[in-house]
């Protein structure tokens, strides 16, 4: 039987042009959504004088496993100062100091400063409102997403690859003055995996450590992640590569989850024929979970046309499961292609861990373009939720279907995204890539409703607005115009939404995190409060 998820919306009816003059007044002052767990990356409100960034994946060495470039933005209109300490395998590297003008972005290539194989780095930024990322380049493609701005004592990816295809690096930073000690545990749909190797195993103070799974796993589809540490803290992130020889091509950069959480929203994907389109679920507890995975269509009356209703899932305890998003698709008639973002809520309030990955091996999608096209549904082929056919005569009159496309759709490449635990009202990148002919997009979603704004950070100014309404519970796309090959970015919007950033060309696909804004939590605004 169908589980119906039931979500209150609160949203209040205002003037469109009332709402946009408020966000575009002030687009670095807006309200923003009270933390509730751990959020890495993100930035808070009241943050102090000086941030700290930890970027881990990165060689700088010519043929390294990913050449690294660092970009740092100064989001204000403030200088500020950023100071560069290199971490590599063998300790502590070369450092740099940067100047950072009000509203300015510096590249820092990291092979310009040292030799490393493996090559971290941690960017303290002192003054303005600093963002942190970085970009690398692999045999295989390039990919790019923020730092870290927290270190923790446990570390979890929902999903991976062991595949004859697949490179799975994970980087383990230790920042500070002390070795910290950590044990690893891999997980798939039927086993658990705690290599001898990797329990008490040493990440030396101050110094990256790399480790490829494939050395530890047998070949597998799918597996799972944890890392927690025995003494201190780390920050780990992995680099996903694929090399062509089974299908897609490409590379995908990931940092990992700190506290598994009971919401996930997942805005950015695009099911199309001939590609693989995954959800995994994972479960770190001692209890099961009863996870509901809503589909978020491309028109919000989709949900209803096609009986979109939450799909069940049970994910054991220390356990993954595994749900394919175009056989979901295609059981319930949506014509492809399709945009379809997801949202993973555990109905039983288990905590756990999502992650989205896709697959293009580089099919033919020559009809596919700018504007999309027009689809036939087929009433006899579309399904509902508890997959009965649907006759033709209740087909309720749907025609051809233009879900508006105004991206193109991926043919190769490879991109993972874990999703976002939280909503706000402000989003910021450090730096992105702008690709000509909509390459570049800002995916937006929300569950009240939301009207956005997103400007480019541009010759050391805010770019005009570029304007969006979410419906309740909808998505939303705003292609990025590409006067330069990168640019930090700002996302404000009235109410609260979650954010990702897409990046198609014809042999690269990306989804990228932005940095959400968030408030402290509440315990300590009343502190504050008190104090004060």
């Amino acid at each position: 039987m169908i589980r119906w998820t039931t979500m209150i919306i609160v949203f209040g009816t205002l003037l469109a042009g009332v709402l946009y003059d408020r966000v575009e007044q002030s687009p670095n002052v807006v309200d923003v959504v009270a933390e509730t767990a751990p959020v890495v990356p993100s930035l808070r409100v009241d943050a102090p004088i000086a941030s700290t960034w930890f970027c881990p994946v990165g060689s700088s060495v010519e043929g390294g496993y990913a050449d690294v470039t660092i970009s740092i933005t100064n989001a204000s209109e403030e200088p500020a100062v950023a100071n560069l300490d290199i971490q590599t395998e063998a300790g502590p590297g070369a450092g740099l100091r940067v100047a950072l003008e009000p509203l300015a972005t510096e590249l820092v290539a990291l092979s310009a400063l040292s030799q490393n194989e493996a090559a971290g780095v941690v960017v303290e930024v002192v003054g303005g409102e600093g963002v942190v990322g970085h970009q690398v380049v692999t045999p295989f493609g390039n990919a790019e997403g923020p730092c870290a701005t927290e270190s923790a004592s446990s570390w979890y990816f929902a999903d991976g690859a062991t595949t004859r295809d697949t490179g799975n690096f994970l980087a383990l930073m230790n920042p500070f003055p002390d070795d910290v000690s950590f044990n690893v545990a891999f997980q798939t749909s039927s086993r658990t995996r705690e290599p001898i190797d990797l329990q008490s195993a040493v990440v030396p103070a101050r110094s990256v450590r790399v480790i490829d799974v494939s050395e530890f796993v047998a070949r597998e589809a799918n597996v799972a992640t944890t890392i927690e540490t025995i003494q201190g803290q780390l920050v780990v992130e992995r680099l996903l590569t694929a090399d062509g020889s089974l299908g897609p091509i490409g590379a995908a950069l990931q940092l990992g989850v700190v506290a598994p959480a009971p919401r996930w929203s997942i805005p950015a994907g695009r099911i199309h024929e001939g590609a693989d389109d995954v959800v995994t679920v994972f479960n770190p507890s001692d209890e099961a979970a009863a996870v509901d995975v809503q589909l978020d269509p491309a028109l919000t009356s989709d949900r209803a046309s096609f009986g979109l209703v939450p799909i069940e899932l049970t994910v054991p305890p220390g356990r993954i499961t595994t749900l394919d998003l175009a056989a979901a698709a295609e059981a319930r008639g949506l014509p492809l292609p399709y945009e379809l973002g997801i949202t993973v809520i555990s109905v039983n309030d288990v905590p756990v861990v999502a992650e989205r990955t896709q697959r293009s091996p580089g099919i033919d999608t020559s009809l596919i373009g700018a504007g999309g096209t027009s689809a036939k549904v087929d009433p006899a082929r579309r399904q509902d939720g508890s997959d009965q056919e649907i006759p033709v005569e209740d087909d309720g009159g749907l025609g051809p279907l233009d879900p508006g496309y105004v991206q193109r759709t991926a043919v190769s490449g490879l991109t993972t995204s874990r999703g976002v635990e939280i909503m706000s009202t402000r989003w910021l990148s450090p730096w992105a890539t702008m690709l000509p002919d909509d390459g570049t997009a800002i995916v937006v979603t929300s569950v009240e409703g939301a009207l956005v704004e997103v400007r480019q950070i541009l010759g050391g100014a805010l770019s005009p607005p570029l304007r969006g309404a979410v419906d309740p519970e909808g998505r939303t796309i705003i292609t990025l115009p590409a006067p330069v090959a990168g640019a930090p970015l700002v996302l404000t919007a009235d109410a609260p939404v979650s954010a990702e950033i897409v990046i198609v060309s014809g042999d690269r696909h990306d989804v990228v995190a932005m940095i959400p804004v968030l408030e402290p939590p509440a315990a300590e605004a009343a502190d504050e409060e008190g104090e004060s």
